[in-house]
């Protein structure tokens, strides 16, 4: 007989004692950066609807979810993914009017991962959304405040790798080259492209452009005098090349890398897509993206942009400084009355003190 009480089911977590501490920093630091930028809180449900989400949760999270049964028959999906469960809500109580609108969320997400891979499991996540504006502006915005909470978090080391999801459009129809260039599967990709009717010289030019990292400098050398790009890549390069330039003159040159195989994990991705790696990290801190149809997709046809952070990768880098744990005093004095006394006095210092 299993000893259920030893654990916690799959997909779930909790935080306890100093743990639960930082845990706590982490957010209102965030709570705070994003609240300087004019952004406001939103709460998502735990559950909805399963069919209104059918056909946007990715296929490798699908099986992932937990689903239920409600007592009126109707089929519910707990939330595994804040941004779909946000665009439902905006969707519903958002009017033309309102926009632009800022929002940030912190809340747990809920999904099934097998025990073996439990170092690799994020059941709770940070993030901000703005609704409204599109084009270069808002792109730069949104990826500002993540660098802004990053800073405030310690993070300073974190450079944000930046690609675009339309670099693909005009050669994926089959829905097979986003995953293969995300994995950096150049033999799929080169397969894939062959598929499309393309030559083997423009399927290893247009592996070559999919597989750069570099600067804004270096991605201009690499393009200049192509012409075998159509309208929808020059585009997504010309606006990636603007967004360089424009973290440049503010000063993050050095913390951001042009990275065109960084196509985005989910289908309703549309523009921009960024991911936020740590020299000592493997996986993403934080990952994010344009999504302009995701909100019609509920009924309110707005555009969006904005990201998520995976705050038990974070928390796992920052548990040093102000954010851990802190230093509990202990007051002198004969009697309780004494010690309570000495207590309050420190604590108007700004101490931590237990009687």
């Amino acid at each position: 007989m299993p000893h259920h009480n030893l654990h916690l089911p799959q997909g779930t977590e909790a935080f306890y004692l100093d743990e639960a501490y930082v845990h706590r920093r982490l957010l209102r630091t965030f709570e705070d950066q994003c609240e300087l930028w004019a952004y406001l809180p939103v709460q998502t449900p735990v559950y909805d609807f399963y069919e209104l989400y059918r056909g946007l949760i990715d296929r490798t999270r699908e099986s992932s979810t937990y689903r239920l049964v409600d007592r009126a028959g109707d089929l519910l999906v707990l939330r595994s993914d804040i941004t779909l469960f946000l665009a439902r809500q905006m969707g519903l109580v958002l009017e033309r009017g309102d926009l632009p609108v800022r929002v940030y969320y912190s809340d747990t997400i809920l999904r099934h991962e097998d025990a073996h891979d439990i170092s690799k499991n994020e059941f709770y996540q940070v993030g901000a959304e703005l609704i409204g504006p599109t084009g270069l502006d808002a792109d730069a915005e949104i990826v500002l405040l993540l660098f802004d909470a990053l800073d405030q978090w310690g993070a300073t080391d974190v450079v944000i790798h930046v690609g675009h999801r339309a670099l693909l459009a005009e050669l994926d129809r089959s829905g097979r080259l986003a995953p293969a260039v995300a994995h950096r599967d150049w033999a799929t990709v080169k397969q894939v492209l062959r598929d499309e009717g393309l030559t083997d010289p423009a399927c290893e030019r247009l592996a070559e452009l999919y597989g750069f990292i570099g600067s804004a400098d270096e991605l201009t050398r690499l393009v200049s005098g192509r012409s075998d790009l159509g309208a929808g890549t020059l585009a997504a390069l010309e606006h990636l090349l603007s967004l360089a330039a424009e973290f440049a003159a503010l000063g993050y040159a050095d913390r951001v890398r042009i990275d065109l195989s960084e196509v985005g994990s989910q289908a309703y991705h549309s523009g921009i897509v960024f991911q936020a790696y740590a020299p000592d990290t493997a996986d993403a801190i934080a990952s994010g993206g344009r999504y302009d149809g995701l909100l019609g997709h509920f009924g309110f046809d707005a555009a969006s942009v904005g990201f998520s952070v995976m705050l038990r990768r974070l928390q796992s880098r920052t548990a040093t400084g102000e954010h851990r744990a802190p230093t509990v005093h202990r007051p002198a004095g004969e009697d309780f009355r004494a010690r309570f006394s000495e207590a309050r006095r420190r604590r108007a210092e700004g101490k931590v003190v237990s009687l």
